[in-house]
């Protein structure tokens, strides 16, 4: 599926290419936080030592940030998506997920916002039509 990305979000990808010596799949700006895909193997590269790379980002893009960890194995990235993620059905494109009772709210986040974030990266990048968090 063809990605196609504004020039602020092209921007964001190449300052934290450039800063942290990472590759970037995907990434999602939402009005809170920036979300990025980076290549698999590269999650450590990009946080840096406790997490300075990050915080240092953090600051310059004024917003949070979350990593995910590319995997080109479906359930493996829901899994560095989602940690507490129990069991992943796929089901004619259809993605469910389903957690323990108690990390359901993180999962889905505020609003709706992590799971419509993670939908969409599983659009973009394996072509999947729904998630749903159970």
């Amino acid at each position: 599926m063809k990605i196609k990305l504004d020039y602020q979000t092209i921007k964001q990808i190449d300052v934290i290419q450039k800063f942290s010596g990472t590759d970037i799949i995907d990434c999602i700006n939402t009005s809170s936080t920036i979300y990025f895909v980076v290549a698999q193997g590269q999650y450590g590269k990009i946080v840096g030592k406790k997490g300075a790379k990050i915080k240092a980002a953090e600051k310059l893009f004024k917003k949070k940030i979350k990593i995910f960890e590319y995997d080109s194995n479906i359930k493996s990235f829901i899994k560095n998506i989602i940690p507490s993620a129990k069991d992943i059905i796929i089901k004619d494109k259809k993605i469910f997920v389903h957690v323990h009772k108690k990390d359901r709210a993180k999962a889905i986040g505020s609003h709706g916002e992590n799971v419509k974030t993670i939908k969409t990266f599983m659009q973009r990048i394996f072509g999947m039509e729904d998630l749903k968090v159970l």
